[in-house]
């Protein structure tokens, strides 16, 4: 991890969050942001919608988090269970 404090930066997250994960919605949807490599730490989020489905839910959220050097919103999408995501603005 580099030295320097990494910037905050808002992006707008599609993903699914497997039903009978441990803890609450929104903690379900940390877990799956927390998981995505091109994300250093995650600040805080706000669930804006959810959809269930058979197995899982699928959540919009906006989040705050700290991405690392040069990640894109490509990058977000590579992760597991992120659908869509969109870099809106670094804080």
């Amino acid at each position: 991890m580099p030295l320097h404090e990494l910037a905050a930066t808002s992006v707008a997250v599609r993903l699914w969050v497997p039903r009978g994960a441990a803890g609450d919605l929104a903690g379900g949807a940390r877990s799956v942001l927390e998981g995505v490599a091109a994300i250093e730490r995650v600040d805080s989020l706000d669930v804006r919608g959810f959809r269930p489905t058979a197995t899982d839910i699928r959540v919009d959220l906006l989040a705050e988090v700290a991405l690392v050097a040069d990640a894109e919103a490509a990058d977000l999408e590579a992760g597991f269970g992120v659908i869509e995501a969109t870099v809106e603005a670094e804080a």
